[in-house]
């Protein structure tokens, strides 16, 4: 558990990202050197836009759950400095890139794409990774590194798809949803994101009111489509197989419901992950989720000790565990539902929050109101923490 004591100094790591734009947490210091700051420093003179660094030592039982979003998200919230914010994820000893942007052109979608792009660059070096990615983002190469990550996570996808098969088999009508309407189906919610983004985050005041009206070109749409979905695709994809990579390097021991568990979670994400190219987005979220899961049940059977699922925030289950409940007005009346630090923020500061929203029949709505199972009801996991037995019970 976080103690106080160990909470994160958010002064402090303020007063370096004002003082060099570069933070660096001293448990990272051997991994993000001064020469690897100094290259970063170099590359952020570059950028027309503020961008800030920050080397931190997540955890899934800290104050941020493990999340890079949460961090920045409460950095931003401490002190409210437009900019483009750069985080590392180290969980599990994972070496990859985070983050969001606040007032810039570059939106959360670019800065994704960066840290996945720096991590397909150098995969095993933390600094190096931090170097690369401020370093297309200086050269305006970004698109050009995401573009090589996506061609080989598709090589990766092909090569697994190849040789090994899923060890479930969903009968057909409950299997992952293709063809041409999902197709059509993508670009709607391309657009219908693209348009609500903007409109979130003119409601909660980080951009002006505009008179000109917003249209989003064909080719923009293609972009904007391929840089959510693929890079969510990709993410379950690679997150999935380095599950796999773990439960095969780890010896059974401890405590075996917890193995057994991990075991579970993982089977339960790759049946929902399929092989699809291109599945239905509310199965690559339960997949993640279920990933997740089982990454902390290995942890645990690793540890020797039991295992119990942590509840997700009921908005958006990739936000990471709830904080607190949290009374909600909804259009079936009042309930009471677990909810991130974020979300319970722009609450009440009557700000719309992040829902995890699809479209469905042409039009958006709450991935809850979706009617696709187990996931609406379930909440992902926040109303009914088994997901792997709702999964068995409604995926025969």
């Amino acid at each position: 558990m976080t103690t106080e004591s160990s909470r994160a100094d958010l002064d402090a790591i303020w007063a370096a990202l004002t003082d060099s734009g570069v933070y660096v947490h001293p448990s990272l210091a051997s991994k993000v050197t001064p020469e690897h700051v100094s290259q970063i420093q170099a590359n952020v003179a570059r950028i027309d836009e503020p961008v800030f660094v920050i080397a931190y030592p997540l955890n899934y039982d800290d104050e941020f759950n493990g999340g890079v979003d949460d961090l920045v998200a409460t950095l931003h919230d401490h002190d409210p400095q437009p900019g483009i914010y750069l985080a590392t994820d180290t969980k599990f000893g994972e070496v990859r890139i985070g983050g969001k942007s606040w007032d810039t052109d570059t939106d959360d979608y670019g800065v994704s794409q960066a840290g996945y792009a720096a991590g397909h660059k150098e995969p095993d070096n933390l600094g190096d990774q931090l170097v690369a990615a401020t370093q297309m983002m200086a050269d305006g190469t970004v698109a050009e590194g995401y573009a090589a990550f996506e061609e080989a996570a598709a090589a990766r996808r092909e090569s697994s798809q190849s040789t090994s098969s899923t060890s479930y088999d969903d009968g057909g009508s409950t299997g992952v949803i293709v063809g041409a309407s999902l197709a059509v189906a993508f670009v709607v919610v391309a657009v219908w994101l693209a348009l609500s983004w903007r409109r979130f985050k003119r409601e909660r005041g980080d951009i002006p009111n505009r008179t000109k009206a917003f249209t989003l070109p064909a080719s923009v749409v293609e972009r904007v489509r391929d840089a959510h979905d693929s890079a969510l695709i990709a993410r379950a994809d690679r997150e999935l197989l380095a599950l796999g990579e773990a439960i095969d390097e780890t010896d059974l021991a401890g405590d075996t419901a917890a193995w057994q568990a991990a075991l579970d979670h993982y089977d339960a994400a790759k049946r929902v992950r399929g092989e699809s190219a291109r599945p239905d987005v509310l199965d690559v979220v339960g997949a993640l989720v279920l990933v997740g899961r089982g990454r902390d049940a290995l942890e645990a059977a690793s540890a020797g000790r039991p295992y119990a699922p942590a509840r997700p925030c009921y908005l958006h289950p990739l936000h990471g565990t709830a904080a607190a409940m949290t009374p909600l007005t909804t259009d079936s009346g009042k309930v009471v539902v677990p909810l991130c630090t974020q979300c319970r923020r722009d609450l009440k500061a009557h700000r719309r929050p992040d829902i995890l929203d699809v479209v469905r029949d042409g039009r958006p709505v709450h991935y809850f109101d979706s009617g696709v199972e187990p996931w609406a009801s379930t909440g992902y996991g926040a109303l009914e923490p088994d997901l792997v037995t709702q999964l068995h019970r409604t995926r025969r």
